[in-house]
């Protein structure tokens, strides 16, 4: 289902502003670059809209979605980032932190095998929409592709499942190979 998504939005934002977090201005940024465009998909979650507690419409949204920009939240871990990659949505992140520091044993190495980075401060941040429409459509394929690939490492099976049963590796098959790599080379 979802690489065969019908996406006829390049870009969306689900979010709310912030007031008075430092992190409010690139969010207003997003907000108004999405309003001023009609290849963006914007979900506003302020003042308690309802659409924003329900999973189904986020990913809906997700999904009608080329690239989904992450906003830097409260913390560095966003649960959108997951979001966007379950519904084969591109990232774009404005925050290294957000997955690049983060997740090393779930995401490819190489960022840009499946995101985006626009620097918080820089030049691209205030030109989205031009930003991203510059990249190939082979390209944003490739990204989509490898995003869809990664669905698996970031998911959990059920409890029962063996991995031969699966097919794959889920996400706590990818902890414990990182956790016990990681403990081989303290003791080597």
């Amino acid at each position: 289902m979802v690489r065969r998504s019908n996406r006829p939005y390049l870009f969306s934002f689900i979010g709310a502003p912030r007031k008075g977090v430092g992190k409010a201005a690139i969010r207003d940024e997003m907000i108004k670059q999405c309003m001023e465009s009609t290849r963006c998909k914007l979900l506003k979650c302020d003042n308690g809209n309802p659409k924003c507690y329900n999973p189904s419409e986020i990913l809906r949204v997700m999904r009608e979605s080329q690239f989904c920009l992450q906003a830097p939240g409260d913390s560095f871990t966003r649960r959108s980032t997951f979001d966007a990659i379950l519904s084969g949505c591109i990232p774009v992140f404005f925050s290294r932190h957000t997955a690049y520091t983060q997740y090393t044993w779930f995401l490819p190495g190489e960022a840009t095998e499946y995101s985006v980075y626009m620097e918080e401060q820089g030049d691209e941040s205030k030109r989205i929409e031009e930003v991203l429409m510059k990249i190939p459509k082979e390209e944003a394929e490739r990204m989509r592709a490898t995003v869809i690939d990664m669905i698996p490492r970031i998911t959990y099976a059920h409890p029962n499942a063996s991995n031969s049963d699966l097919g794959f590796e889920d996400a706590v098959d990818v902890a414990l190979q990182g956790l016990a790599r990681h403990v081989r080379n303290i003791i080597l």
